[in-house]
């Protein structure tokens, strides 16, 4: 895609490009996992510490997007970047991992919206909509909901980048505007202060070991940033503020998920013996007893704060549906114009000028992955490795530029982001005594499966037929 490609489906400005970054990164599990995983694994100060370590590790990365972006401004993402820093199979890999990473979050970001909606159908009207479908994983109000959100929002990316960023625009404001509105709420209603703290951990947990455990965590709870690296080509403002905008959303992302874990302990009723108490109440209560969050917001608000919650939500499974298309999609179009999938994929829309085709690829691909529900356990998992690798290839290229014109800034930006990597990458897929980070049997299964895909696609596209036509110096 050339830098005018996308012209007639309109340009995004500087708060588009901020709203693609933001939103990206936060879903559902911002909501939730302080619950279920953040606090009972890493306790108060460790889930903490680890946000914040990986918000700076992570704004690292981002100036490596800025340093490359900027580099070469005529083409955007991770693909394009890589294929001109490094080669073209690296840029391939590079763009197979990210490929996954995106792709997992479309699945899980449309079963949530699933979830919430029949959670406010069930609120609203007193009814219980548990029917199944699938044998016993799938409910069916969810199954639906799913299927319509797909086929919406990609409709919705098809009609251009400046219709897509509108709803990610409002859908990014609503959330953050709900978890300040929230958090402050539910801050003024705590009043028995000495417990909220109390305990700093579970009992007998380590303390160097509790963060490290949500820490190695954090590259699949931060996937998205990066969005706006693949719409470089269609903004309306100098990309020298490509960095600035990423780091703010990093930043935001991150007080979005240290907000959301302090809402959690300050819903902790009187009475109560601690948080660790309380979650154990709660585990497994349908509807919004189960969440937390709500239960912080509807405390402090009443039924308006029950309202907030779900508006927020709702805004952060919307806005993760609508970048992740308008992400993966370009980067299924990249791969294409460069021999990889067919050139089918590469067309532009004759009115819209955006990717269609590759859009409705991703839908397809992305209902198939929502049928396996029994997945969903370890899709996180896989979206981790693959962003670890994926951020890893973007530090390397930023790294090897920086080295080429002796630039010290980034040569330590891409050094760290490298460094921070291949940490994940190992932690992720090697199992270490005393840590529970390392995937699951199944993720690994998946990981090698996709890697032979990729080996198998990358052999395929570049066989001798296809060599004298393919450069290596070809953008996306």
């Amino acid at each position: 895609m050339d830098a005018n490609s996308s012209t007639r489906g309109g340009k995004i400005n500087s708060l588009n490009a901020w709203a693609f970054s933001f939103a990206c990164a936060i879903g559902w599990a911002a909501y939730v996992m302080p619950a279920t995983v953040f606090l009972p694994l890493g306790g108060i100060p460790g889930s903490m510490l680890a946000f914040l370590t990986a918000a700076a590790v992570m704004s690292v990365i981002a100036l490596n997007y800025h340093f490359l972006g900027n580099l070469y401004p005529e083409n955007g993402g991770i693909y394009a970047l890589v294929n001109r820093s490094i080669s073209r199979p690296h840029a391939f890999a590079a763009a197979w991992s990210m490929g996954l990473a995106h792709l997992c979050c479309i699945p899980l970001n449309a079963r949530a919206m699933g979830m919430l909606i029949r959670t406010i159908l069930e609120e609203a009207f007193n009814i219980d909509f548990d029917v199944r479908f699938l044998g016993s994983e799938t409910l069916l109000v969810e199954a639906v909901i799913v299927v319509l959100a797909l086929i919406l929002f990609g409709f919705i990316n098809t009609r251009g980048i400046r219709k897509s960023a509108i709803v990610q625009t409002v859908g990014a404001l609503l959330l953050l505007g709900g978890v300040v509105i929230i958090l402050i709420a539910s801050a003024l209603n705590v009043r028995d202060w000495d417990g909220v703290f109390t305990p700093s951990y579970l009992p007998g947990t380590n303390a160097s070991q509790a963060f490290m455990t949500i820490f190695i965590l954090t590259p699949w709870a931060f996937v998205g940033f990066d969005s706006l690296s693949k719409v470089t080509s269609e903004v309306n403002f100098p990309l020298k503020k490509l960095g600035r905008i990423m780091v703010i959303s990093v930043l935001c992302g991150a007080f979005a998920y240290v907000a959301n874990i302090l809402i959690t302990l300050f819903s902790v009723p009187e009475g109560v013996a601690g948080w660790p108490e309380y979650l154990k109440q709660i585990r497994n209560r349908p509807g919004v007893a189960g969440y937390p969050v709500a239960l912080a917001a509807r405390g402090a608000m009443g039924r308006a704060g029950t309202v907030i919650f779900f508006v927020s939500c709702l805004s952060a499974t919307l806005t993760g549906l609508v970048g992740f298309f308008a992400s993966i999609s370009r980067l299924v179009c990249q791969i294409a114009a460069n021999g990889f999938l067919s050139p089918v994929f590469a067309e532009l829309h004759p009115r819209y000028k955006t990717p269609s085709k590759a859009i409705w690829l991703v839908v397809v691909l992305a209902l198939l992955l929502s049928l396996l529900r029994s997945a969903f356990d370890f899709i996180e998992q896989l979206a981790s490795v693959a962003t670890a690798v994926g951020y890893g290839y973007c530090s390397i290229a930023a790294l090897r530029c920086a080295v080429r014109r002796r630039s010290w800034p980034y040569i330590c930006t891409g050094g760290v982001g490298l460094a921070a990597c291949l940490f994940w990458t190992f932690f992720l897929l090697v199992p270490v005594k005393g840590f529970s980070s390392a995937i699951t049997k199944e993720a690994m299964i998946c990981v090698v499966g996709w890697v032979f895909m990729g080996i198998t696609f990358y052999v395929v596209s570049t066989r001798p037929k296809n060599g004298d036509i393919l450069s290596d110096t070809k953008g996306g």
